[in-house]
């Protein structure tokens, strides 16, 4: 009994003397794998879209992002992103100041006029020139609002480029650590995600955006037109679209996505006994082996997963603060101008607010989507370990 005491304790004493060596060789072992795999994965796409987003912080790096999730060494400096935060907003507000002074000065000029009309002015030439003045303000507005719409278009198929730069890349590496059926539902929901859903939003979506800021600039140029009931029709329409888009593509694939991965977690638990069992004497090498290779795929895809979030933030963050600002402003023009000048400019000015609001809808359901996706995808691979 005192030999099996003196034993046990050399063993325990030999096993605190190691464990850090062997904690070590472990964690070098997983290094060296997961710096294997990169060495055969192609981010050169991924990396090329990351570093080319507009507005992209300095001293941001795709691969300074990608090791350091990998290492455990990211953090998220609070401070500083609200700072840019703040100065990203205020610079939109400061770009856009100089057309707003405009609008403004040529509302509280229409306002003069409309006092002035019935004292030194004739009625027709005082029409005259708030129809002007009415004019002016449309053709400034909707050429900014135009332009909107296309950038808003643009960034939807840069979300969708990113869609299909990051996918084959992350499914790839799902197979590499077992998850073949849950590739095999993914594959087909992020090409549904890239092209269908996209279309939706750009060939359906947008034009009725479009549609609506047509009839509420033609009530706001007339009051004889009157198409405020078309108006909500519109905003009505686009509202059931976005929400029973976001919400069919978000439940499916939320359902889809926790049966396969659970399955694939059960295949990969049911292949480690296997392994672990079926083969003699390195049955258990083999398994830790097998493991290794999972850690690594599953961190990398991690990685991969979050990095893309965070091109996504950036690739959204500007134009959506820039869109708010822009609302913001128009909202703080109407109001202003209400009292003061006629009631189909301010009335316009805030229309134009609930367009640009809509813009800003899309391009948050957009990125809501693809944030399902990956968070979904990421999960997953949790799931196999």
């Amino acid at each position: 009994m005192k030999k099996i005491i003196v034993f046990c304790l050399l063993m325990f004493g030999c096993f605190a003397l190691f464990q850090n060596n062997f904690i070590l060789v472990g964690a070098d072992e997983l290094t060296d794998n997961i710096n294997n795999q990169l060495e055969n994965i192609d981010l050169s796409g991924l990396e090329s879209y990351f570093n080319n987003v507009k507005g992209l912080p300095e001293g941001i790096d795709f691969f300074t992002y990608l090791i350091g999730l990998l290492n455990g060494t990211f953090n998220v400096d609070f401070n500083s992103f609200t700072t840019y935060f703040v100065n990203v907003f205020m610079s939109d507000v400061k770009d856009v100041m100089p057309m707003f002074i405009s609008l403004f000065a040529i509302a509280i000029f229409c306002g003069i006029v409309q006092n002035l009309r019935s004292s030194f002015l004739s009625e027709s030439i005082g029409d005259l020139i708030l129809f002007v003045c009415l004019l002016s303000i449309i053709l400034i507005l909707s050429a900014h609002i135009i332009a909107l719409i296309k950038d808003v278009e643009i960034i939807i198929k840069n979300i969708a480029n990113l869609t299909e730069i990051m996918s084959p890349i992350i499914i790839t590496l799902m197979l590499a650590s077992g998850g073949k059926v849950s590739a095999s539902v993914y594959k087909p929901s992020v090409t549904f995600l890239s092209n269908g859903v996209i279309d939706i939003f750009l060939f359906a979506i947008i034009p009725l955006v479009g549609l609506f800021t047509v009839f509420n600039t033609m009530t706001s140029f007339s009051n004889t037109i009157r198409l405020t009931k078309f108006s909500e029709l519109t905003v009505s329409t686009i509202k059931w679209i976005i929400g029973l888009t976001v919400t069919v593509f978000g439940v499916f694939l939320s359902v889809q996505g926790i049966t396969s991965a659970t399955f694939d977690g059960i295949s990969i638990k049911a292949t480690k006994y296997a392994i672990s069992n079926s083969v003699p004497l390195v049955g258990g090498l083999l398994k830790d082996g097998f493991d290794m290779v999972i850690a690594g795929s599953v961190l990398i895809k991690n990685a991969v997963g979050i990095t893309s979030l965070i091109a996504l933030l950036f690739t959204l963050l500007n134009p959506v603060l820039y869109l708010w600002a822009f609302s913001f402003l128009l909202k703080v023009v109407s109001a202003i101008t209400e009292p003061i000048t006629d009631v189909r400019i301010s009335s316009f000015f805030m229309s134009m607010s609930k367009t640009v609001t809509y813009l800003t809808v899309i391009l948050l359901a957009v990125g809501l989507m693809f944030f399902i996706t990956i968070m979904l995808l990421i999960m997953s691979a949790n799931a196999f370990l």
